[in-house]
């Protein structure tokens, strides 16, 4: 709006006029004094309500109705931050500074008043609204306008200010946030709150309050009497549970100074915990905390707690607790008695975990706990701490580690391990010798000639290997029987035994097959006495029962290095040799030449027979029936192979599988076996098994597990009926990939069957490695059940057994006493030529059909 302007002055130094009387002169001047005074305070007014919009940022406007253009005053200017020259302005144009979103609503205000319909005291309009500067700031103004009517009432404009409120915008913005997020807060509280004015009045609470109480709005709400409150809580019951003391204030009001909370029992079993906290201005803020599950917590921790002191006390197995340094802080009966203490006697102070017998023991234990977080089964001997005897523990123990991850102490179990070694030992002897003998076997043999040699080539000297055979034992087998038979080996070995001196070494490998380890001592020519004083000790005619009988034994000998270099090659040779002294006449010896490679080419000559066979389906397979020895029901059939030579007839697969094995064919052998017993056994009634033996050369190629899913899928026999043979020479070769490969068959379905157990190819620790389903016991244990060694072994096995959860099935019986020996023995299953000899599949089931109707 303009400011007024100054009404023109008279030069005051011109003459007075001619004409007019001096009096109106004197009330011109005076007139023009006054115009003059009046225009100084205009401008002074201006100046001081240009200075309060300036300060107090806000504007006036003024719209004429009749050409809808609004006037600025300089605070309008400076609040929309344009039109500094304060031109009037089209209202469109004034209405596009405000915010798109505001517009509309502005528009609308305007044109009611313009209109005459403003509900507005004066006829004008308000609205709080945001505007949009040109430098793109936005701000929020108020914006206040009254209506002016000429005189015939008609509205002529609309006069009112604008003040920017934009800072008081934001103050109640953040003022109202800050109340939302309070009253959020409040309520996502897990506590009620509840908070009382000096008046005893309620100035704020929250649900949780509301809940936890369980009132209604109509008792607890703001500005809600808080005597009421707690005369309604009264009438209920509320306070019965209360401590004396919280419950006089409750019930009348005024708390005493002490108290500053209680924990008391709602009548509908909840435990609240109530807490109170003075306020400066003299009020007070009540929290209420629902403790019932804690308390629940802690009354079921406490129960755990003594059921688990009742366990840890009651346990039959030793357990404690010990420092990282191994001093035992706490130990149940069990371990007491373990370490020779009475019963009733827990172990005090000095009872310390080193308990080992071995120096080294205790640090090795403490070293994988520290890098392992954790012992399994750790075996060891230990000195009881009452009279130091010297007993075995297995033991499991970990660390217990704090809240941050740093270990406080560990904790463990003890068991006695004792019988559970001596089965251990019995077990791990007769994996390394011959039961029947005594003799090392097989695996000890090889373990011994490999060590000797590396002592050898360190050392320097010469080791010599001796094959023996035992000649025209196969006749005294089968004139006396196998009783005589093995009677027979026992005295042979003895003799054997003794023709040799301390340090060297004769195992029996098998059958009627002997070897022996002649370490350096003194010169070679010493091999040949040796050789012909073996000869004269087994020559020596035997007493059978009153019957005399001899054998001889036929020799090949062969010395490292000059014969090979290598364990393998040096028993390979020697063995060669022994053939050349079974062609020279027997009961003779003979050293290792390279001219008896001629055997090797038998040899081939037999292999590349193999081939064709196997090409042409030479082969068939043969079906040996197991039976239940609790009810006498067929279980299923061993496969086995057999091979009718069209030359030489049929061959012994004593004869033609080491050879199929050390060619590699034994890998198309097997299949075609896995593959024909799969298809036979199909066909099958029931839940017949068939078991197939399974080579360790299979295992060392690939493809078993291949094989093995295609057979099945190929022939539709479920897996739990299929069984997989092996031996410990399965294992012996690399026990890790070949344990992971059976773990994945038996997750087929498949089941596993460790053969030939006590023949020197089992071992206790594959045992406890693999989970076998079946464990057979040699024919060699059955022919001697009535020997107290092989009796002891026999029940061993059965015990082992039953502790697994395996199926023990006895091999080899031929006799009606030797089925009625296993079965007491507690064996499970019985196979042998008593109950069925290996037939082709059609006549085996027709044996199983007959001894079943019968």
């Amino acid at each position: 709006m303009s400011a007024s302007r100054p009404v023109p002055r008279r030069d005051r130094g011109a003459a007075a006029p001619v004409q007019g009387a001096p009096r109106e002169a004197a009330e011109l001047r005076r007139a023009e004094a006054h115009l003059v005074e009046w225009e100084a305070r205009l401008r002074a007014i201006e100046a001081a309500h240009a200075m309060a919009e300036q300060i107090a940022a806000f504007g006036h406007w003024r719209i004429d109705a009749a050409t809808r253009t609004i006037a600025w005053s300089d605070g309008i200017a400076r609040i929309f931050g344009r039109n500094a020259e304060r031109a009037t302005l089209p209202l469109h144009t004034h209405l596009g500074f405000y915010h798109p979103d505001e517009r509309e609503g502005v528009r609308a205000a305007m044109d009611e008043a313009l209109a005459g319909r403003s509900r507005t005291l004066g006829g004008g309009y308000e609205h709080r609204s945001r505007l949009l500067r040109p430098d793109g700031e936005m701000r929020v103004v108020a914006v206040y306008g009254i209506g002016e009517y000429d005189d015939a009432g008609r509205l002529v404009s609309i006069f009112g200010v604008c003040l920017d409120v934009t800072d008081m915008d934001r103050s109640e913005r953040r003022l109202r946030e800050t109340g939302e997020a309070m009253r959020a807060a409040l309520e996502a509280m897990d506590q009620g709150l509840v908070m009382i004015g000096p008046d005893d009045r309620v100035q704020v609470h929250n649900q949780r309050a509301r809940a936890l109480l369980d009132l209604s709005d109509e008792v607890l709400h703001e500005g809600a009497s808080f005597e009421a409150v707690r005369r309604h809580l009264a009438q209920r019951g509320e306070f019965g549970n209360a401590p004396p003391e919280a419950r006089e204030w409750l019930e009348r009001g005024t708390p005493p100074p002490g108290i500053q909370g209680y924990e008391g029992t709602r009548p509908n079993g909840t435990i609240l915990e109530t807490r109170l906290a003075p306020m400066a201005s003299g009020g007070l803020v009540c929290t209420y905390t629902d403790l019932t599950e804690r308390r629940q917590g802690e009354a079921a921790l406490r129960s755990a707690e003594a059921d688990y002191q009742s366990l840890f006390q009651n346990a039959v197995i030793g357990v404690y607790r010990a420092r990282l340094d191994g001093g035992i802080v706490q130990a149940n009966r069990a371990l007491a008695r373990l370490h020779g203490y009475d019963a009733g006697l827990v172990p005090g102070e000095g009872f310390n975990h080193d308990w080992y017998v071995e120096p080294d023991r205790h640090a090795a234990f403490l070293e994988c706990l520290e890098t392992e977080g954790h012992v399994e089964d750790f075996v060891s001997e230990v000195r009881r701490h009452v009279g130091a005897e010297r007993i075995w523990v297995a033991e499991t123990a970990w660390v217990v580690r704090d809240a941050a991850g740093r270990p406080i102490w560990f904790e463990g179990t003890v068991a006695d391990a004792t019988e559970r070694k001596r089965a251990q030992a019995l077990i791990e002897h007769m994996a390394r010798h011959d039961a029947l003998t005594g003799l090392p076997n097989r695996r000890l043999f090889q373990e011994t000639l490999s060590r000797e040699i590396e002592g050898a080539r360190r050392d320097g000297g010469w080791v010599a290997v001796l094959c023996c055979d035992l000649d025209r034992f196969k006749a005294v087998n089968d004139t006396f029987g196998h009783p005589a038979g093995d009677a027979l080996l026992r005295v042979v070995a003895g003799r054997l035994r003794g023709a040799l001196r301390e340090d060297d070494v004769v195992a029996r490998l098998g059958g009627d097959e002997f070897a022996i380890i002649l370490p350096s001592r003194g010169k070679p020519r010493r091999i040949a006495a040796v050789a012909r004083r073996l000869i004269q000790a087994a020559g020596r005619p035997v007493d059978l029962g009153g019957r005399a009988t001899t054998v001889g034994v036929s020799i090949g000998v062969a010395v490292w290095p000059k014969h090979g270099d290598s364990a393998d090659t040096l028993f390979m040779n020697a063995d060669i040799a022994l053939y050349r002294a079974k062609d020279s006449g027997r009961n003779t010896f003979r050293l290792y030449e390279s001219g008896m490679a001629l055997a090797v080419a038998t040899r081939n000559l037999l292999e590349i027979d193999m081939r064709e066979s196997i090409r042409s389906g030479g082969f068939a397979l043969h079906y040996q029936p197991i039976f239940a020895l609790a009810d006498g029901a067929p279980q299923g059939f061993e496969a086995l192979l057999r091979w009718n030579h069209p030359l030489r007839g049929p061959i012994s697969p004593a004869a033609f599988i080491p050879l199929a094995e050390e060619s590699g064919l034994i890998t198309q052998l097997g299949a075609w076996a896995l593959h024909a017993a799969c298809r036979e056994a199909a066909s099958w009634p029931g839940d017949l098994r068939v078991a197939v033996n399974v080579s360790a050369v299979q295992f060392r190629k690939s493809g078993l597990e291949q094989s093995v899913m295609r057979a099945l899928a190929a022939s539709g026999l479920p897996a739990g009926r299929l069984e997989l043979e092996i031996t410990e020479s399965v294992l012996m070769q690399d026990s890790d990939a070949v344990i992971g490969s059976l773990h994945r068959l038996r997750a087929m379905g498949v089941r596993i069957a460790l053969d030939d157990f006590g023949t020197g190819y089992s071992s206790l620790s594959y045992l406890c490695r693999f989970p076998f389903d079946k464990i057979k016991i040699d024919r060699s244990f059955i022919r001697d059940i009535d020997e107290p060694v092989a009796a002891a072994v026999v029940r061993a096995v059965v015990g082992l057994g039953e502790r697994l959860g395996m199926t023990i099935t006895a091999e080899g019986v031929e006799t009606e006493e030797q089925l009625a020996r296993v079965r007491r023995k507690g064996c499970t299953e019985v196979q042998g030529f008593l109950l069925g000899r290996p037939l082709p599949a059609a006549q085996a089931m027709a044996l199983v059909a007959g001894r079943v109707a019968a």
